[in-house]
């Protein structure tokens, strides 16, 4: 029997696609086998390989150490909350049925959160009837009387109080008060453990489903699972991962070391910047202005190009602390606070604190240190060569600052 029209090309286009899904599998698989060979390569080293085991299992068992605990947490946060919201939904059903004493507390609090000055206000209640008097802003009196309303218990709400247009004038409305208004928890910047656990498990689960959507729908679910899984992961708001609108801050860094020399003597070191570049690789120069209160930065960026930046003195307490930002327009963004603390007579500590959004926010910060340029960790380097710059008169052995470097 003859072959129907157009046959041939369909079992042409079959073959073909079953070509390229054998070239993807065997491209995958020959990646893979890349990847475990590098990874066998560098653990096995005959020179480095037990150093690097011996990392690999600290940092395995500082994981599970971590995670145990985090689970320990997360099970009391979901337990307390459980309890909290069987509490909410027993006040809603049942609450209605209280003395005059508790209600006039429920309704002090509700007023917490609706006026700016609530000690500037009355609360009278009898037989679930609350009075209100006093004094309130004009434009939370509505608002306020309605929040009052709804609380279990209340029958019936009367506001004798003065509603002022403004505050001038009226000696209970000043101040900078304001209303503490429930904020829900997604809008918040720190999620609770609980709510990290949820939309992590509810941006996997989306994932999985999105395979039924159509190809340009699945891949916005994902982009969004992906933008949500990492905002649970992280615990940081979505300004601070992706670095716009973030600021200065965008990731927090900060250590501490312990010095032997006096503090009256490491003061005139750490006040004068230029000691810096003595001891950190990365300082390439600093230069300080003629009053002292703006310096000029090189540093050594990705791959050894020089970047330059300025900062400025926001406040120093002379003998103690010293903090910085640098000026506007700047690539990487950076606050930062140098404290020296005295401990015992030929004993001090000093404590750094950094605060800089990087190109792409936290994210960036995240890939520096999958790439080896862990700020934080060279943080804690730089305060070691600077521990024994102080104590010895030069930087550890093998270190090459900035100044040989840059000359």
């Amino acid at each position: 029997m003859a072959d129907r029209p157009g046959h041939g090309r369909h079992d042409g286009q079959v073959t073909v696609i079953e070509r390229g899904a054998s070239l993807s599998r065997t491209a995958g698989a020959a990646g893979l086998g890349a990847c475990a060979g590098a990874l066998t390569e560098y653990l096995l080293d005959p020179n480095l390989g037990r150093t690097r085991r011996a990392r690999v299992r600290d940092k395995a068992v500082h994981g599970v150490h971590r995670s145990r605990g985090w689970l320990g947490v997360l099970a009391r946060d979901f337990t307390n909350r459980s309890r909290g919201a069987v509490a909410e939904i027993r006040y809603r059903f049942v609450g209605r049925n209280v003395d005059d004493r508790v209600l006039s507390e429920r309704v002090r609090a509700e007023l917490g959160r609706h006026v700016s000055h609530p000690h500037a206000v009355e609360v009278h209640v009898a037989g679930g009837r609350v009075t209100l008097a006093g004094h309130v802003l004009e434009r939370e009196d509505r608002r306020a009387r309605r929040a009052v309303a709804r609380i279990p218990g209340v029958k019936d709400v009367e506001a004798s109080w003065t509603a002022h247009h403004d505050a001038e004038g009226v000696i209970q409305l000043q101040g900078g008060g304001r209303p503490r208004e429930r904020v829900p928890e997604i809008f918040q910047q720190c999620w609770s453990p609980t709510a990290r656990f949820l939309a992590g498990a509810a941006a996997a689960a989306t994932w999985a489903m999105s395979g039924r959507l159509p190809g340009p729908f699945a891949w916005m679910v994902r982009a969004g699972c992906a933008v949500l899984g990492a905002r649970a992961a992280t615990n940081l708001p979505l300004k601070r991962l992706s670095g716009i609108g973030a600021g200065r801050r965008a990731v927090d860094i900060e250590d501490a070391i312990s010095v032997a020399a006096p503090a009256e003597d490491v003061w005139p070191l750490l006040s004068d910047y230029s000691v810096f570049a003595k001891c950190m690789p990365d300082v390439l120069e600093v230069r300080r202005s003629d009053d002292g209160r703006r310096s000029h930065w090189v540093i050594s960026g990705p791959a050894g190009v020089p970047i330059g930046f300025e900062a400025a003195e926001t406040s120093r307490e002379e003998g103690r602390e010293i903090s910085w930002r640098t000026t506007e327009g700047r690539l990487i963004a950076h606050t930062g606070t140098l404290r020296l603390t005295p401990e015992g007579a030929d004993h001090c500590r000093i404590e750094v604190r950094l605060a800089y959004n990087p190109v792409v926010g936290a994210v960036g910060h995240a890939m520096a240190t999958l790439l080896g340029a862990d700020p934080a960790r060279k943080l804690q380097q730089d305060l070691m060569r600077l521990k024994s710059l102080i104590e010895t008169g030069k930087p550890l052995a093998g270190a090459v600052s900035g100044e040989d470097r840059r000359s």
